[in-house]
């Protein structure tokens, strides 16, 4: 039902509504709605779009995308682990019109996090009516569906129950195919492509090992609790790691090269703390809005809706107080447990210090907030729990069975009545209007605690207890899809980057977005980033989560100061100003400059247009071309200093490193190059002189790219701070640069010799069993 509206003909779950307040889309859209700027859900349509659709477009071609040739004049792709490339799952998107995949990627993972958690709870010993009544939390909670537009993060978490479900099952029977398993469904969580939720799945996957290992709980002596914890533990780290490796060498290596390459420093952790959850927002468990609702614009809390979202729903939170009050199994102690200790740490309490130092990630977490996704787990295994002891409850008990069942249902609501009193007097940005509406949100939890009576009542009666339980999962179901209201955008199709509005007659490379960027309300810019991704146009500016450092450097020549916006490292923006570094823009092979503004700088021609100030730049240098002349810098920085200096000297090139002579130019001559684009991982350049000189190409320089002429192979050299440049022995009529990274090519094989390995392993035991029968 959440996502009946986004799978219909015509229809995408995307937030293109964002989208089309943008020209030249708004332009091209007859009638477009208002719409509330959400810089989170943005990245839905500015981000995984253009990613998933580039993806699936080179894969049709028969070619796998490591690399991404149309931002930041070039930059790697898969090994930004979000791009998601290799996540099996994603072949939806490869299989269907893309814009349409989005929603029936968001169906299939749903269902899938709702059997999982049926699953999780059955092996726990929960009935079939308890199963579904955490398997419906799980699936419509509040996280998941404020975080919906980010798909990475639903891929990420749906795979929780399933590596919980499998490590039981290992720590209990003893046999190891089934740690085998939870090391798989470990990887796959990983390749779902959200790195901080899935530190957050590795924490609470190492916390349940250790925990259901040493407990009592497994009927074991004390030395084969051990035996199991160290191989259980093992089997599933080291298969998930080797699973993940064709994705996880390839993102460590980009890290380490990436803008994001730093040591945070003591002041880090004051930041880090900064976007823990506010003690107010708890109120966020009792009911869905207490600060008013982002898509409404009346929200006041602190930052985004969905970093603090965690309302799992009135009824359901009751029933996972009662299984807190009712239940003495195991998993119901852990689970309090782990509800208790992901709280105190998203409130950003002592407790992340030792996290923060110590556990490997969390220093680049950017902050406690997101384990909110543990606790809503927490609470949603804790609710099916409850769910169950209250069937078993009233079964044994006389009239006087929902008595006590009332009190726990009364209880929510007086505490959102008492804690809203509470924000009241500590907030002053809760205003009557916000008053209004959380009053009529504990309006609507009384009359869903009062359905969930009658739904009590109804279970009494032995002939009507499966309409009574029926009626108890609808009222979950309702709440939380009563909760989840304007959080979902599907819009039409048409609205998803109209080609009529693309870029129409470019040559070259392309300076876009020309913008103020603002946190809050919508930005002023032409073509957003990543949109010269979806049109296949070359840009020199972008917006990714992982992107090279060295050419953050080059941007910031280009822009004359720090090329991102306060409010966001990710981006690469041409912000609104009187003048452009023109020598760095030709340097990167920028031909036309598109605004929302006039620009002023030498050189820049206005050309006719009807929208935007189009400026076509006549100086700029080809993508490719040949000079004699080069500087050798030993270092960056002197290299950095040296193209500040000599960067409009002529045809003179800046190489990073040791001296490297290149063979003369013949007399006389004009070296032409003709360039081919072979393929996103791959560039042809033929020349018709016979070689010499420097072979320099306007695309980003990155480990991985290895060049190949007649003589074999040629070493690749930094150039101008960030771009590429060989030299060209005689002899040589054609350059094909290849981004052929060892790290994939070692994670690769790894990967397939873990899933070959497993694969043996489970032929082996179906083996061994039939001979065994």
């Amino acid at each position: 039902m959440l996502l009946c509206s986004a799978m219909g003909p015509g229809r995408a779950l995307l937030p293109a509504d964002l989208l089309v307040q943008f020209e030249p889309w708004r332009s091209h859209v007859a009638n477009p709605p208002p719409a509330r700027w959400d810089a989170l859900v943005w990245d839905g349509i500015a981000q995984y779009y253009p990613w998933r659709l580039f993806a699936a477009e080179s894969i049709r071609d028969g070619v796998l995308p490591l690399w991404n040739p149309y931002q930041f004049c070039g930059t790697p792709l898969l090994a930004n682990g979000q791009s998601a490339v290799l996540y099996p799952l994603n072949a939806v998107f490869w299989l269907l019109p893309v814009s349409a995949a989005f929603a029936w990627s968001a169906w299939l993972h749903l269902t899938l996090a709702g059997w999982f958690v049926y699953l999780f709870l059955r092996r726990m010993g929960v009935g079939r009516f308890g199963g579904l009544c955490g398997a419906v939390v799980w699936q419509l909670n509040g996280f998941l569906v404020a975080w919906l537009h980010l798909p990475t993060v639903m891929c990420t978490a749906t795979w929780i129950p399933l590596i919980l479900l499998c490590c039981d099952r290992a720590l209990t029977t003893g046999r190891w195919r089934y740690a085998l398993a939870g090391g798989v469904a470990l990887g796959l969580s990983y390749l779902g492509g959200h790195p901080n939720i899935f530190m957050f799945v590795v924490l609470l996957t190492a916390l349940y090992i250790v925990t259901r290992a040493v407990s009592r709980s497994t009927n074991l002596t004390f030395g084969r609790r051990v035996v199991r914890l160290i191989s259980t533990g093992a089997t599933v780290g080291i298969t998930g790691l080797a699973v993940t490796a064709c994705q996880l060498l390839p993102t460590l290596d980009l890290l380490r090269i990436s803008h994001r390459s730093f040591v945070p420093g003591p002041e880090s952790y004051a930041f880090f703390l900064d976007r823990a959850l506010p003690v107010q927002q708890l109120a966020g468990l009792l009911i869905p809005h207490p600060f008013g609702h982002p898509a409404l614009g009346t929200y006041v809390g602190r930052g985004n809706y969905a970093e603090y979202s965690v309302y799992v729903g009135t009824v359901a939170l009751a029933l996972a107080v009662w299984a807190v009050l009712t239940s003495r199994q195991w998993h119901t102690r852990f689970f309090v447990g782990a509800s208790l200790l992901t709280a105190v740490i998203a409130l950003g309490t002592v407790v992340n210090w030792p996290l923060y130092h110590w556990l490997p990630g969390m220093s680049r977490a950017g902050g406690p907030n997101r384990i909110l996704v543990l606790l809503v787990f927490s609470l949603a295994v804790l609710a099916g729990i409850g769910a169950d002891s209250f069937v078993r409850y009233v079964a044994t008990r006389g009239k006087s069975s929902v008595i006590a069942p009332l009190l726990v249902l009364a209880l929510v609501p007086l505490c959102a009545w008492l804690w809203l009193q509470f924000v009241g007097a500590a907030m002053p940005s809760f205003n009557p209007t916000i008053k209004l509406m959380s009053a009529a949100e504990l309006v609507r939890a009384f009359l869903l605690l009062a359905g969930a009576v009658v739904c009590m009542q109804l279970a009494r009666n032995l002939r009507l207890h499966r309409a009574g339980q029926l009626g108890l999962i609808a009222i979950l179901a309702a709440d939380l899809l009563v909760a989840a209201q304007h959080h979902v955008h599907a819009v039409p199709q048409a609205w998803v980057y109209p080609s009529s509005a693309g870029p129409t007659a470019v040559s070259g490379r392309i300076m876009t977005n020309a913008s103020d960027w603002p946190l809050h309300g919508f930005p002023t810019a032409v073509f957003p980033p990543n949109a010269a991704t979806v049109y296949g146009v070359r840009e020199v500016f972008g917006y990714d989560s992982l992107y090279l450092s060295r050419y953050r450097s080059f941007a910031s020549l280009i822009q004359g100061s720090d090329p991102s916006p306060p409010e966001n490292g990710n981006l690469l923006l041409a912000r609104l100003g009187p003048v452009y570094g023109l020598d760095m823009m030709r340097l990167a092979g920028v031909e036309t400059v598109v605004s929302p503004v006039a620009v002023e700088g030498g050189g820049l021609h206005l050309e006719p247009a009807e929208m935007f100030y189009t400026y076509h730049d006549s100086g700029a240098r080809p993508r490719a071309w040949v000079t004699e002349n080069a500087v050798f810098a030993p270092s960056d920085r002197e290299a950095f200093e040296a193209i500040v200096r000599l960067s409009a000297a002529g045809d003179c090139i800046i190489i990073t490193g040791p001296d490297e002579p290149a063979s003369e130019l013949p007399q006389g001559s004009r070296p032409a190059v003709e360039l081919r684009d072979v393929s996103p991982n791959c560039v042809a350049v033929d020349v018709d002189w016979g070689g010499g000189g420097y072979l320099f190409l306007a695309d980003s320089y990155a480990p991985g790219w290895h060049a190949y002429a007649e003589a074999g192979e040629l070493r690749v050299r930094v150039a101008d701070v960030a771009f590429r440049a060989v030299a060209l022995p005689e002899g040589t009529e054609s350059v094909t640069f290849r981004y052929e990274p060892s790290s994939f090519r070692v994670g690769v094989f790894v990967s397939l010799l873990a899933l070959a390995g497993a694969l043996g392993a489970a032929g082996g035991m179906l083996v061994l069993r039939g001979e065994a029968q």
